[in-house]
């Protein structure tokens, strides 16, 4: 159960890194066990492993260093990592007759702030599996010299996420933050001072979710609740209703015109909102998902002065001056 805060507390700590094999040994066989049961995942399959062993190959016969880049959007991406790294590789390996090393596995880069939600055996844990953290949306400099560190002298190769954050989004990638290029250009100065001449390469990594059965009937019933909290009438036949059919008012085309419609809705009375309490400037209108494209870009322009706006009071209300994208912010 969450412990309540109170009063300030002191700035959180470096947690070096402290690789443990034995961890990490226990952690890959308990592995399946732990995807099952702490996460929704039923199978996890992977595409082009034959990449990865060459470039462990590489890494493990002194001829290269290199940094997975992978895509961030769910909580369970590490599993399917893990997973990745000591099932796929390997097996992909004794089919091409490479003999790597074990274990297969890397070294990450990971948020300080996971432990104080995630608890205090987190961060203990990611320390033993050779994560080093990195306090986001600041300057960490302790935090940047040991990722570079373990870059160019680890053990093993690094992983981290360029977009920083999960987004939820299994197409849309979030804007990639400019640290993990900088590590790269880093590792090739400091290979190059010591006159060393391995490759550095950044590899990307991308991770996709299914479902196995489209939940369209549970989103229908879903939107369906949102409509009438928002006092909407529904555009569709109500799924849950005892005599509707399974099928009816579940079909994704005619899902999305009745989210959309429920969002310009929502976005037009936060408009009237911040204009009547805050007299922010905010254009209003309303758009038909029917319309142009044109009129679609108008929609994410509405959306985005909206944000700036709430940001801004809220900013203004801290005596803050705005520094960087509304994510930053």
């Amino acid at each position: 159960m969450p412990q309540p805060t109170h009063g300030i507390q002191p700035p959180l700590t470096f947690l070096p890194p402290a690789l443990n094999l034995k961890v990490v040994w226990v952690l890959q066989r308990l592995l399946p066990a732990i995807v099952r049961v702490r996460s929704p995942i039923v199978e996890i399959t992977a595409h082009n492993v034959e990449a990865l062993v060459e470039l462990y190959r590489q890494f493990q016969a002194g001829e290269a260093r290199f940094m997975v880049a992978f895509r961030h959007p769910s909580a369970d991406d590490p599993l399917c990592l893990a997973h990745l790294l000591s099932r796929s590789v390997p097996q992909a390996a004794r089919q091409q007759g490479v003999k790597l090393r074990s274990p297969i596995h890397a070294h990450f880069l990971y948020d300080r702030g996971i432990p104080l939600w995630a608890g205090k055996f987190m961060g203990w844990l990611y320390s033993r599996l050779g994560g080093t953290p990195i306090h986001r949306g600041k300057i960490d400099l302790q935090g940047m010299r040991s990722a570079r560190e373990l870059f160019v002298n680890g053990t093993l190769p690094i992983a981290a996420a360029p977009e920083g954050a999960t987004n939820g989004h299994t197409e849309i990638v979030s804007p990639l933050e400019p640290g993990l290029s900088q590590l790269a250009f880093w590792c090739v100065e400091d290979l190059h001072k010591a006159g060393r001449s391995e490759a550095v390469l950044v590899v990307p990594l991308g991770i996709q979710y299914h479902y196995i059965t489209p939940p369209w009937k549970a989103l229908a019933h879903l939107l369906s609740q949102l409509e009438a909290d928002a006092g909407l009438t529904s555009a569709a036949p109500n799924s849950s209703a005892p005599n509707s059919s399974p099928v009816e008012g579940t079909n994704p085309t005619d899902l999305y015109p009745r989210l959309y419609r429920l969002g310009e809705h929502l976005l037009q009375v936060m408009e009237q909102y911040y204009t009547r309490f805050y007299h922010q400037d905010l254009h209003q209108g309303t758009i038909s998902p029917t319309e142009s494209s044109s009129d679609l870009a108008a929609f994410a322009t509405r959306l985005n002065t909206l944000l700036n706006a709430a940001l801004g009071v809220a900013e203004q209300y801290f005596n803050l001056q705005p520094k960087g994208s509304v994510i930053d912010r």
